[in-house]
């Protein structure tokens, strides 16, 4: 007996032993961090030691500098020589799809982490990324958005606090429920950007970026990683720092980033229209995100841009997605194109709501740091 329960200790011990000993080598997975740069100088530097900051070391930090006309490509070459996991893949200019490609093609990790050259992330980000995936076996997993100002007022970098707690809130959803929010209000909007996915690698395969759109390419990446498959899981933490200016890909505006938008809206929908819910969702983002747009172009005195926007509101109402749309937001959609001036107050009392609720979340924010 004595020999008995000798053996079963050893082999307790034999298989907790072996548990860690696969905790450890999975906590040490190298994660390949993709940050596309085009004249970005200003916040490089701050997105870069952010990274550099991490509380998980095991990374290949690559800056693919995509042509930048400003100092930022001696900016990546100063990074270069302060930490050897940094380097620098630079090309000529064809746009920041073909510069993420270039980046998985160059990724030696087991993952890969997405990282806009203007943002920043908590220092612990990856290391609670990297744990939730293990934890739930899923492939993709991001975190909550928090939007910040081009010029912030205080160093949200120097944010780490020994004390905080490694059972971080997440929810983890199969691949079908990951595809049902992403096509909602509910947390669809924490999924249709790339900054701060963690992916792994084996499960991305060959998809990559279409380099035929300048805009919406991100939320079609994401939803095809969805498409093939993916579980994900979302940290309930505002651990990636979304800077907002002018010079965003996403806040710049053109006919042609109008055009290649509605383009997303419409293969979203387009595949996701037997699903009435998800088919609803999407034909109210293209009417709102078409009158937000309509709305930017007026006040900047864009009459050109203004033109062609008309033109994409009566194209989007001639669909058949359009009619899925409530008769309110119908009725919406046409004030707010051919009735400009009735529908502007109804719009400035939406942002004015909007911006109450930003303010009230940046103030709770600054009470209580990024660890809410």
């Amino acid at each position: 007996q004595k020999k008995a329960r000798c053996l079963g200790v050893l082999t307790i011990f034999k298989h907790a032993l072996g548990a860690a000993c696969m905790r450890r080598r999975r906590m040490t997975d190298l994660i390949s961090i993709i940050v596309p740069i085009y004249n970005t100088e200003a916040y490089l530097t701050r997105c870069v030691r952010s990274v550099l900051g991490q509380t998980y070391h095991s990374f290949e930090l690559l800056l693919i500098d995509d042509g930048s006309q400003d100092g930022s490509r001696e900016v990546c070459q100063a990074l270069c020589r302060e930490d050897s996991r940094v380097r620098l893949l630079p090309r000529p200019h064809q746009g920041v799809s073909a510069a993420r490609n270039a980046g998985l093609e160059a990724a030696r990790g087991a993952y890969v982490f997405f990282l806009d050259s203007d943002d920043a992330m908590h220092p612990r980000l990856l290391e609670a990324l990297l744990e939730l995936c293990h934890a739930t076996g899923a492939a993709l997993a991001t975190e909550v958005y928090r939007h910040v100002e081009a010029v912030e007022p205080r160093d949200f970098l120097d944010c780490l606090n020994e004390e905080d707690s490694r059972r971080w809130e997440y929810t983890y959803m199969d691949n079908q429920e990951a595809l049902r929010q992403f096509s909602s209000r509910e947390n669809g909007y924490n999924f249709h950007g790339i900054g701060g996915k963690l992916v792994r690698r084996e499960a991305l395969g060959g998809l990559r970026f279409d380099e035929a759109l300048g805009n919406g390419e991100d939320t079609i990446f994401v939803y095809r990683l969805l498409e093939r498959g993916m579980d994900a899981v979302i940290l309930w933490e505002e651990w990636y720092a979304y800077r907002k200016h002018g010079t965003n890909a996403s806040q710049s505006m053109s006919m042609a980033s109008c055009a290649d938008s509605r383009r997303c809206w419409a293969y979203i929908w387009e595949r996701e229209k037997d699903r009435p819910a998800a088919a609803v969702f999407w034909a109210q983002v293209a009417s709102a995100q078409l009158r937000r747009l309509y709305v930017r172009s007026r006040q900047g005195g864009r009459r050109e841009l203004s033109a062609y926007l008309r033109r994409l509101a009566r194209e989007e109402a001639a669909t058949d997605r359009f009619r899925l749309l409530s008769r309110r937001e119908r009725w919406k959609h046409y004030l707010a194109f051919w009735c400009y001036p009735l529908y502007l107050p109804m719009h400035r009392f939406s942002t004015w709501q909007w911006q109450r609720r930003e303010r009230e979340q940046a103030r709770r924010r600054e009470e209580r740091g990024w660890n809410g």
